[in-house]
């Protein structure tokens, strides 16, 4: 009988094929278990970092509405309430009739300021660009502002809308005024039917996106875009200074 026919050699070659095909196996279970693992552990990781910028979101909510009442209270007490307590004062001495004239219309104009700035009046009346208008005009004392619209359709631009677009427009020039040191803004708007987008871009001394951290009103952009269903991006521009893109389909129905 030759070799190969020997029980004992077809034995061990079976026992040493059964090993080759066990190990096989268990190297591709291993394997596919392996990578299991890192795409559910990805998935995991992936959730609580959603979850934790979500509770980061709620908190930025949270401190924006407490920063937002600290400010209109300070209005109130320096700007107005100071103003009538004078008055008062100024009507008990028997002062001059004009003068406190004048006071009581400082007052009305502090008052109506106020009041433009909690909820900006004619708001679904008046178009986007008319509303921004109305918030960039007041900084051209202090910065070159250069607006410019390019309006297809804005049916779809509901009162919410324009109230957190106005609201991210004033956080970005302040932001640009006390921190950038830049001279110039420039703001382009376009309203299609199928998209809003606004572009705000300064000429200043700008930033690395990747190293920044974010700080409150950046977390309130954010914040509101998601609200209304758009999205924000920041980025340095070609020569200096930085842009802010926000886009919101117009299709998308804002949530009260």
């Amino acid at each position: 009988m030759e070799k190969w026919h020997d029980a004992q050699t077809i034995t061990f070659w079976l026992v040493i094929a059964c090993s080759v095909m066990f190990l096989l196996v268990f190297t591709i279970i291993r394997v596919a278990y392996v990578g299991f693992k890192r795409i559910v552990q990805a998935g995991i990781d992936e959730s609580n970092m959603k979850l934790d910028h979500q509770k980061k979101l709620l908190e930025t909510s949270i401190l924006a509405q407490e920063k937002e009442r600290v400010r209109i209270a300070a209005d109130l007490h320096d700007a107005l309430i100071g103003k009538l307590i004078t008055i008062q004062l100024k009507h008990q001495l028997a002062k001059d009739p004009e003068e406190i004239d004048d006071m009581l219309q400082e007052s009305i104009s502090e008052a109506r300021r106020i009041s433009h700035d909690l909820s900006p009046p004619l708001i679904e009346h008046k178009s986007l660009g008319e509303l921004i208008e109305t918030v960039t005009d007041p900084w051209q004392k202090s910065i070159r502002i250069a607006f410019h619209q390019d309006i297809r359709q804005e049916d779809t631009v509901t009162p919410m809308i324009k109230i957190h677009f106005l609201r991210i427009v004033q956080e970005l020039i302040t932001n640009i005024y006390k921190h950038a040191q830049a001279d110039q803004i420039d703001i382009h708007l376009r309203c299609t039917p199928k998209w809003i987008t606004l572009l705000i871009r300064d000429n200043g001394r700008g930033f690395d996106p990747e190293a920044i951290k974010k700080g409150l009103g950046m977390y309130n952009i954010e914040l509101r875009m998601q609200h209304i269903g758009g999205t924000y991006r920041i980025k340095p521009a070609r020569s200096k200074g930085v842009s802010s893109i926000l886009a919101l389909e117009s299709k998308t129905e804002s949530v009260l």
